[in-house]
């Protein structure tokens, strides 16, 4: 597996590391897990992954703050990003627009939405 992307997941939902270490992993990927906004932007500045799979309302700062100090480590890297919520879409998309590097799924979307996404993302 050394040479598999690596994902951060990040999410104060314990069920979707589960879920998606299990999915991204048959997959091929390196998972890596965040609970909170702090942990995930500490994991992203070590990892420096290939994906991050981000959940909006979480404790210690929340999603839109992962985003935010993610894309100011301007010269570092840059990261795509899956945005994973059940937060309303129109309410994500007035701070995170949709583009080539951002994908917002809702936490309905199945599972192989989610790897497509990811797989387009990492290529």
């Amino acid at each position: 597996m050394s040479g598999a992307k690596k994902v951060l997941v990040v999410d104060d939902d314990r069920t979707i590391h589960i879920l998606l270490k299990a999915a991204l992993e048959k997959a091929g990927y390196q998972v890596f897990p965040a609970l909170d906004a702090v942990q995930g932007v500490m994991m992203a500045k070590q990892l420096r992954p290939d994906l991050v799979i981000l959940d909006i309302m979480m404790p210690a700062g929340g999603g839109f703050v992962v985003y935010d100090r993610l894309q100011m480590m301007v010269g570092s890297f840059q990261v795509p990003f899956i945005i994973y919520s059940s937060a309303e879409r129109s309410e994500i998309l007035k701070k995170i627009p949709e583009g080539p590097q951002v994908v917002v799924l809702s936490k309905t979307a199945s599972l192989p939405e989610l790897l497509s996404a990811a797989a387009r993302l990492t290529a």
